[in-house]
């Protein structure tokens, strides 16, 4: 008799895969900051419910890839905005009254 009931490998937790095109998207820039937000949060949580259900679900290194990129993609933002700030205040004339 044939067992019919074979066990399966899980399968990736579709947030994780979100969460790293989110994250790769906001990193290159279609998406600038809120790809990156978007990543650091799926990712968050497909984390949290593939720990909580690992024989349901894998992918827990995809899911804390997309949240390094995410947080590195917010770095690069606040860096950016940090040097359009510091250009502008050099650059700018001084008027005196």
């Amino acid at each position: 008799m044939k067992n019919e009931f074979q066990s399966q490998a899980p399968g990736t937790h579709t947030l994780a895969i979100v969460s790293l095109v989110l994250s790769i998207l906001g990193l290159v820039g279609v998406l600038p900051l809120v790809g990156s937000i978007g990543g650091i949060v799926s990712g968050n949580i497909a984390r949290k419910e593939i720990l909580a259900n690992p024989d349901l679900h894998s992918g827990e290194g995809m899911a804390r890839a997309g949240v390094v990129l995410g947080w590195v993609g917010v770095g690069l933002a606040i860096l950016l905005c940090c040097l359009i700030v510091a250009a502008l205040l050099f650059f700018m004339p001084v008027r005196l009254m």
